[in-house]
C-alpha cells in the first residue's frame, strides 16, 4: 500500500508533517497523510490523528465553528514570505517591489506588504484610496490602468501618488490639461508597448501601453509641456511563460531611456510590471515555473551589464508582483450540503459557488486542488464533480476529482486561491459573498471582511425607489434595511 501511494505521488514533492503546533506523528500516518499535502503548502498545512486539516495547527472544523462556511482564508506568514523572497532576490539598488493590488485588495493584506516592505501599484481610484487606508503614503502608491478620465488624473496628482502611468496619446494629452489646469508639476510614467513576439511572448495585439513608433512624438509634447515631469517608462508584463520576454522588453526601454535623454528628460525609472508565474501542478498556462530568486540571478546581472554599456546611471528598477505573492496564502473553506448520485457520476454539490468565491474559473479558466479536509487520512476511492450551489450548470468547482468517500457536512478546502478570487466575486442569485479570515503563524486568526448583510445588497436599488415613492415602498424599505437580516441571521453557515 505504501509503496503504491508512494507511486502515485512520484511527480510531485511533497511535505512532511513537522508543523510547529502540533505534535510529531507516527511514520505510517506521515506516508499516509502525503498523498493530498504538497511541499508548497508544507509551512501551515498538517492534520490531527483523526485526519481533519489544520491551518497553521488550527483545525478547520474549529474555524467553521468560529466564522461559518463558505470562508476565505489568508495566511499571514506565507505572505509575509513570499514579499520578503521576492525583494531579496534583487541583489540591486536602489530597487523597489510594487504589490500589485488589482490581484487581492483586502485592506489587512495590504498593510502585511507594506509592513515587509513593498510599495503599491494601484489600478484605480478606489485601490488608491485603499492605499492610504492600509497606510502607504501618496508617494509609495504608482497609478496603472488602461483608461483614466480627466478626474481621476486630477485626483492622483492632487493626492500626490509617486507617478501616474499614461497608457495612450489620448491619456497624455488629459494629462497636459489637467497639468495646465492645476498648475501643479505631474509626475508620470509612459507605459510602452513594445511590440514583442517571440514564441508564446507576445505584445503586438494587447491592449496595454503605446506602441513603440509612437513614443517619439509623446516624448516630443511631455518635453513642449510646462508641468508634466516624466520619471521613467513602464512595461506592462502579463502572465510570464519565461523570462526572455522581461529581457527583450527591457533592451527596448533602454534604447528610449538613451532617447529621452537626448531630448533632456531625466529618466529615474524602469518599471517591468509583473507576471511573474506560480507555483502550482495546475497552473493557468503551461511552461517553465521559476522563482523571483532564479530570475533575479540572470536578470540583475544583465540588467547591470546593459546600463553600463549604455552608461546609464542610479536608475530605480520596479517590478509589480500580485498573484506569485498571494496565490498559495489562499484557502476556500467550503461544506458539501448534498451527494447527488447521476448513473455512473457523483455530484458534491458545497454552500459555495464559482460566481461567489472562485469566479477565476471561468475568467481564466483555472483548475483549483481540492482537498478533503474532513477526510485527510482516507483513501482516495471516489471520482466526484464538485458543484456550486447557483441555478447554473456551469457552476462547477472541480471536475473528476479523485477524493474519499465524502457526505453532506464534509469539508473541502479550495486550495491556490489567493488571487483574483475574492476581488472578482459577486452577488448572483442574490448570494452572500464569503467572509475573509487571516491567520498568523501562531494560530491566531482575525475576521478581516465580514459576511455580506441583504440589506447592503439590496441597499443599492432600494435607496433610489424610495426616494421616487417613499409612501408605497415604506414597508418594504423597512423590512429590508431593519429586520432582514435579523430574521435570516447566520447561523446556517455554522452547521
Amino acid at each position: 500500500m505504501i509503496k503504491e501511494i508512494m507511486e502515485n505521488n512520484e511527480d510531485e514533492s511533497l511535505a512532511k508533517l513537522n508543523h510547529r503546533n502540533i505534535e510529531k506523528k507516527s511514520r505510517k500516518k506521515i506516508i499516509l497523510s502525503k498523498r493530498y499535502l504538497k511541499s508548497r503548502w508544507k509551512h501551515f498545512l498538517s492534520q490531527d490523528k483523526d485526519g481533519v486539516l489544520l491551518i497553521e495547527g488550527v483545525s478547520v472544523k474549529d474555524l467553521q465553528k468560529k466564522y461559518g462556511t463558505p470562508l476565505f482564508i489568508l495566511i499571514e506568514e506565507e505572505i509575509r514570505k513570499k514579499t520578503r523572497e521576492f525583494i531579496e532576490a534583487f541583489n540591486y539598488a536602489p530597487f523597489k517591489m510594487r504589490y500589485a493590488c488589482k490581484c487581492n485588495s483586502n485592506l489587512e493584506l495590504l498593510r502585511i506588504v507594506r509592513e515587509e516592505g513593498a510599495e503599491l501599484d494601484a489600478s484605480s481610484i478606489g485601490e488608491i484610496i485603499l492605499g492610504l487606508l492600509a497606510d502607504f503614503l501618496p508617494e509609495e502608491i504608482n497609478f496603472t490602468n488602461l483608461y483614466k478620465t480627466k478626474q481621476d488624473i486630477m485626483f492622483a496628482a492632487s493626492v500626490g501618488v509617486h507617478s501616474i502611468t499614461l497608457d495612450s496619446l489620448e491619456e497624455l494629452e488629459k494629462a497636459i490639461e489637467v497639468s495646465e489646469k492645476l498648475k501643479k508639476n505631474i509626475p508620470i510614467l509612459l507605459r510602452v508597448n513594445p511590440m514583442i513576439k517571440d514564441g508564446k511572448f507576445n505584445t503586438q495585439h494587447h491592449q496595454y501601453g503605446i506602441p513603440y513608433s509612437y513614443i517619439r512624438r509623446a516624448l516630443e509634447e511631455i518635453k513642449k509641456s510646462n508641468f508634466l515631469r516624466l520619471k521613467g517608462f513602464h512595461f506592462h508584463g502579463s502572465y510570464a511563460y519565461n523570462i526572455r520576454g522581461y529581457f527583450l522588453a527591457t533592451k527596448k526601454i533602454i534604447k528610449l531611456v538613451k532617447i529621452a535623454e537626448k531630448q533632456g528628460l531625466k529618466i529615474e525609472v524602469i518599471d517591468l510590471g509583473g507576471g511573474f508565474p506560480v507555483e502550482s501542478p495546475k497552473a493557468l498556462r503551461p511552461g517553465k515555473f521559476f522563482t523571483p530568486k532564479e530570475f533575479g540571478e540572470k536578470f540583475i546581472p544583465f540588467f547591470r551589464k546593459i546600463c553600463k554599456k549604455e552608461k546609464i546611471r542610479n536608475i530605480t528598477l520596479i517590478f509589480e508582483p500580485g498573484k506569485s505573492i498571494v496565490q498559495n496564502a489562499g484557502i476556500g473553506l467550503i461544506r458539501i450540503i448534498s451527494n447527488k448520485k447521476l448513473n455512473k457520476k457523483e455530484i458534491l454539490v458545497t454552500n459555495s459557488s464559482c460566481y461567489s468565491m472562485f469566479p477565476d474559473i471561468f475568467v481564466s479558466k483555472c483548475a483549483y486542488e481540492i482537498l478533503p479536509a474532513s477526510r485527510m487520512m482516507s483513501h482516495r476511492t471516489h471520482i466526484y464533480d464538485i458543484a456550486g450551489s447557483t441555478c447554473d450548470c456551469i457552476d462547477i468547482i472541480g471536475k473528476n476529482e479523485n477524493m474519499p468517500k465524502m457526505a453532506s457536512g464534509d469539508l473541502l478546502a479550495v486550495m491556490d486561491c489567493g488571487a483574483y478570487s475574492s476581488v472578482m466575486t459577486s452577488n448572483f442569485n442574490s448570494l452572500k459573498r464569503a467572509p475573509t479570515i487571516i491567520i498568523n503563524k501562531e494560530g491566531k486568526s482575525k475576521l478581516v471582511r465580514r459576511r455580506d448583510r441583504f440589506s447592503e445588497m439590496f441597499a443599492p436599488e432600494l435607496d433610489v425607489l424610495k426616494v421616487a415613492d417613499p409612501k408605497e415602498l415604506k414597508k418594504l424599505y423597512d423590512l429590508s434595511r431593519l429586520n432582514v437580516d435579523k430574521l435570516w441571521g447566520d447561523k446556517e453557515s455554522r452547521l
